[in-house]
């Protein structure tokens, strides 16, 4: 009797967890774009106060995901109505999206890609009158073509000061930078301070590493990797 009721018990869990994750709708910007044409839309950008400065979608309101109090607002938005959440890349607005699914609201739409895929998609953006351009790390096209034709191996550590990962990873680049000093060129740009040219590139999230050597890419990576995964990849291009 108790197998059965174990199996019960599961079968609810199951159901239960598959429900929750349903609320939450992934969309791209396309669709975003086409939704907006239509008005009254509830947007919300998770972002910090100085990246929605800098460029945001027109007439999304503004929730920083690292306030102490975010959450707490962002229950304050209407139950009954669909709520529309865009970060940078979409990792900010799935956790916040999944507050809200947690908290009874059936109708959560997050942008999976976020804002770095509505920028490749030349889609418009508002920037204010305050806004901050960050410049550190910053590259220009030009001066990126012209970093790639170096000699030596290159790496190059596409980051974002705002992205949680790409802050995990800098302390791993900044070891192997003072380690692989003599054998290879090791850069990091900053994505946000180099819109331009991450749109030339195509780059739609960080980190985002990419190896080049002899003026081509060898190696690639999106996401976290670890520092000696990461030195055993140099140490085979070294050798090369």
């Amino acid at each position: 009797m108790n197998r059965y009721l174990l199996i019960i018990a599961f079968q609810f869990i199951a159901t239960y967890t598959f429900g929750q994750s349903t609320q939450i709708r992934q969309f791209n910007s396309e669709e975003l774009s086409n939704t907006l044409s239509g008005g009254g839309v509830t947007l919300i950008d998770v972002r910090t106060p100085g990246e929605f400065a800098n460029g945001h979608i027109a007439d999304a309101g503004q929730l920083n995901y690292y306030a102490f109090d975010f959450k707490r607002k962002l229950l304050l938005l209407p139950r009954d109505q669909p709520v529309y959440l865009y970060c940078n890349t979409g990792y900010r607005s799935q956790r916040a999206a999944e507050i809200l699914a947690d908290n009874g609201y059936k109708q959560v739409y997050n942008l999976e890609h976020g804002i770095m895929e509505w920028d490749l998609y030349d889609l418009p953006v508002v920037v204010e009158p305050n806004a901050r351009p960050d410049s550190e790390n910053k590259m220009e096209s030009d001066e990126y073509y012209a970093l790639i034709q170096s000699g030596k191996p290159l790496l190059i550590d596409f980051y974002a000061p705002w992205c949680g990962p790409c802050r995990t990873m800098m302390p791993i680049i900044d070891s192997l930078k003072t380690e692989y000093m003599e054998q290879i060129t090791i850069v990091k740009i900053n994505a946000d301070a180099s819109k331009k040219l991450i749109k030339k590139l195509k780059i739609g999230s960080v980190p985002y590493l990419v190896l080049y050597v002899k003026n081509k890419i060898r190696y690639t990576h999106n996401g976290i990797i670890g520092g000696e995964e990461l030195s055993e990849v140099l140490q085979i291009f070294v050798r090369l």
